[in-house]
């Protein structure tokens, strides 16, 4: 295992910096962090913009009830933060390269074939699940939300079992390991 720090912080000052700004987030906005919010409402946004018919649907116009803009809401500019703040966050540790992570025995049609079914389960799943699993592991947790607790057990549990089946494709000899 290598040791070395490669730019990245130490866990636990990570982890009392996400504790803290979670704790910030309940105090000053009265919910905690996640981003699937985010894309429900550039979602309804869309449909309104291209069908004004859609405000007629209970779902789609619960977004614009503050409003006649479903993304002047602050999880919207949360989500704009993590993906400034990360694209900043890896350019002056010297780790962004802009290239998709791929097994070497992956095609790169076959690496975004899988990507794009694996992020259509996940968005179905994170609406059947009430958020997504920032919400569910850092707010629901924090929060002691019995179905946030199974969510993350089942989640961590699910990956203790079915990662042995893909390690051996991310082997750098695309060999099994």
């Amino acid at each position: 295992m290598n040791n070395k720090n490669n730019g990245y912080w130490n866990p636990y000052v990570g982890g009392i910096v996400l504790g803290t700004m979670l704790f910030l987030t309940f105090a000053i906005a009265s919910q905690g962090f996640g981003a699937s919010g985010t894309f429900s409402r550039m979602t309804a946004q869309f449909l309104v913009d291209s069908d004004k018919s859609w405000l007629s649907n209970a779902y789609i116009a619960s977004y614009f009830k503050h409003g006649d803009n479903a993304l002047l809401n602050w999880t919207v500019v949360e989500t704009l933060g993590i993906l400034i703040g990360g694209f900043a966050s890896a350019v002056l540790a010297g780790r962004f390269i802009f290239r998709p992570d791929k097994a070497p025995s992956y095609s790169m049609s076959k690496r975004f074939f899988w990507a794009f079914i694996g992020g259509m389960i996940v968005a179905v799943a994170t609406r059947l699940a009430r958020g997504c699993t920032s919400g569910q592991g850092l707010d629901g947790m924090a929060t002691f939300s019995v179905g946030a607790w199974i969510f993350m057990f089942t989640t961590f549990a699910s990956a203790l079992i079915l990662s042995p089946l893909f390690k051996k494709q991310w082997n750098d000899e695309g060999e099994e390991a």
